[in-house]
């Protein structure tokens, strides 16, 4: 229904579709689904028929048909979305204009405008994130040992020292001296005191805790007022004050890599952040935390979040080019096809460097777009090299590392990869890169005898060093990693066969002979492609791979160097389509 002052259904679904993409509906499809379905009905005047049997028809498509009597889901459901939309305008946008209500006691949403005061709630988002200043000004106060013995007491403060050390060398921050940082230790000030003692922009804390050899070392930021914006959590082993010191240098330089702001001006010393801009950076520190889980739900999770700083930001590119940094792992993931991620990537990119031309996470992301969607090695190879000499950045370093892998450059990217781990030493994206890449260039030793850098191993890094096991001759080995894979790859496309294609790889291809022509078992068409190179069908896996080459699956590129591609390398067919990666066989992009 529309409120007093009759709302557009251009607005309307304006305002629906920044609800979808916020960070209160990252994972909950299913009621985002249910949320558009309410309102198009009512925008096509169909309000009336919102009851709850045809909406749990239309919606849940039970069979037999859906019945209330003994079926609850609807109205469930409607529950749950009322308190989603409670959360989303509990903080809304600067860009909000419309809201959406769903009352109680009815399927049928309620639209009204909202008032200018209340739509402009973030007032430092009108004048941006950033103000003339020279950098954020940032404390780290001692980090507190919770088991109070000697080794924790001298761990906490190393690690302090550590972050202090290396938040000095950020461009874009100034940090309290350690005289000044450990003045505070132990006095029980309110973190909201100290700050506006000494005008800090922001305070990093934490706590470190034993357990056995295994210390946990939890830290976070709060604002000037005191309350936590962001948190981490790091575990390690440690047995020996070398490996403390090696935690602690792991902590400050991943810490460092994610805290980062991406912006030219507070490089520069130019600016200053606004308190807006604290929240801003929290949020993309939590996305960052999601890109590196690199799972499809983290993904998008991710994606809501920089969304959200896109949205109540004018003068920061770093949610746009987050935005685009999701899309190229979606796609990379086999989650949504190339339109999609290209379509999505390339506006985001150019967003990006409309609101900052020195971002190096948009040159970054240019870079990406350029080496995998349009196979234009040229526009990347200058992208990756313009974002290099901008600034320090990790994901920028890592992909041009696996740039420079598939462009038959191995030594290079050995280089770049020890390069990005020195920078950020705890990504699991770093992991899955170099799994791929040295098998990929027939580097198997190198592949398959990579240990997880903390934590479990994640099932793309598994997979390529399970096969670089079975290219090594190590068969038994590859077969205990695809035992482990088993359930890690249901959700991801891309490795939706990984553990029947090891098998079929380490000599017990039956799991992957029933897999190959079902399509219940999902897999993108490069994954069936080289399912069917481990079982000798090449004429099959060329179809494939001509079927993968027409969606241009991110897994192409690599057919130049990939082994499982060693028995058709000679087939007229694959050299066809080998040339096709050449740039000037496609067709210019929004990028070019």
């Amino acid at each position: 229904m529309m409120g007093d002052g009759e709302v557009s259904s251009w607005a309307v679904r304006e305002q629906l579709e920044r609800i979808e993409r916020s960070g209160q509906f990252a994972g909950s499809d299913k009621l985002a689904v249910l949320l558009r379905h309410l309102v198009e009905e009512v925008l096509a005047g169909r309000a009336a028929g919102l009851k709850e049997g045809p909406i749990g028809n239309a919606i849940y498509a039970r069979e037999p048909a859906y019945d209330p009597r003994f079926d609850s889901t609807v109205r469930v459901e409607a529950r749950r979305l009322r308190r989603k939309l409670a959360a989303y305008y509990a903080e809304p946008s600067p860009q909000d204009r419309v809201r959406i209500d769903l009352p109680t006691g009815t399927y049928v949403p309620l639209f009204t405008w909202l008032a200018p005061t209340e739509s402009q709630a973030l007032p430092e988002a009108d004048g941006g994130l950033f103000r003339p200043g020279t950098g954020a000004a940032v404390l780290i106060l001692p980090l507190t040992p919770l088991s109070g013995g000697a080794q924790d007491v001298i761990f906490a403060d190393e690690l302090t020292d550590e972050l202090i050390f290396a938040l000095e060398k950020a461009e874009g921050y100034r940090v309290a001296s350690r005289q000044i940082a450990f003045r505070y230790r132990n006095t029980g000030a309110p973190i909201a005191a100290v700050a506006q003692e000494l005008s800090a922009d922001g305070v990093i804390h934490g706590t470190v805790r034993r357990a056995g050899a295994v210390l946990r070392v939890t830290v976070e930021l709060a604002d000037p007022s005191g309350f936590a914006v962001w948190s981490d959590r790091f575990d390690g082993h440690v047995e020996t004050p070398e490996d403390g010191l090696i935690l602690q240098e792991r902590i400050a330089a991943t810490i460092l890599s994610r805290l980062r702001f991406d912006s030219s001006a507070m490089r520069s010393g130019a600016a200053g952040p606004r308190p807006q801009a604290i929240k801003a950076s929290a949020q993309v520190y939590r996305a960052r935390q999601l890109l590196d889980q690199q799972t499809p739900q983290a993904l998008r999770q991710a994606l809501g979040l920089f969304r959200q700083v896109s949205d109540t930001t004018s003068d920061y590119a770093r949610g746009y080019s987050g935005i685009a940094d999701c899309h190229l792992d979606l796609f990379r993931l086999g989650l949504i096809d190339h339109a999609t991620a290209s379509r999505e990537a390339a506006a985001a990119v150019r967003k990006a460097l409309s609101i900052d031309g020195k971002s190096v996470e948009a040159h970054t992301a240019r870079a990406t777009v350029a080496a995998w969607l349009d196979w234009d090695r040229a526009v990347a190879e200058e992208a990756f090299k313009t974002a290099m000499a901008l600034g320090e950045n990790a994901r920028c370093v890592r992909l041009y590392g696996a740039f420079r892998a598939f462009c038959g450059h191995h030594g290079d990217a050995i280089r770049l990869f020890a390069r990005a781990r020195a920078m950020e030493p705890i990504s699991t994206q770093l992991e899955c890169a170099e799994a791929l890449c040295r098998f990929a260039t027939r580097h198997f030793h190198d592949a398959s005898a990579m240990a997880p850098v903390g934590g479990t191993q994640p099932a793309e890094a598994l997979y390529y060093r399970a096969l670089s096991l079975t290219f090594a001759g190590r068969r038994e080995a590859a077969l205990a990693l695809a035992e482990r894979l088993d359930g890690l790859d249901r959700d991801i496309p891309m490795l939706a066969l990984a553990a029947a294609e090891v098998r079929a790889w380490a000599g017990a291809p039956s799991d992957a002979q029933q897999r190959l022509g079902l399509s219940v078992y999902g897999g993108t068409a490069f994954a069936r492609a080289t399912l069917a190179l481990s079982l000798g069908r090449h004429d099959v896996a060329l179809d494939l791979l001509s079927e993968a080459m027409e969606a241009r699956e991110p897994g192409v590129v690599w057919i130049r160097t990939d082994p499982r591609f060693d028995a058709v390398r000679d087939d007229p067919r694959f050299t066809a389509l080998k040339e096709l990666l050449r740039p000037e066989s496609l067709a210019p992009t929004a990028l070019r």
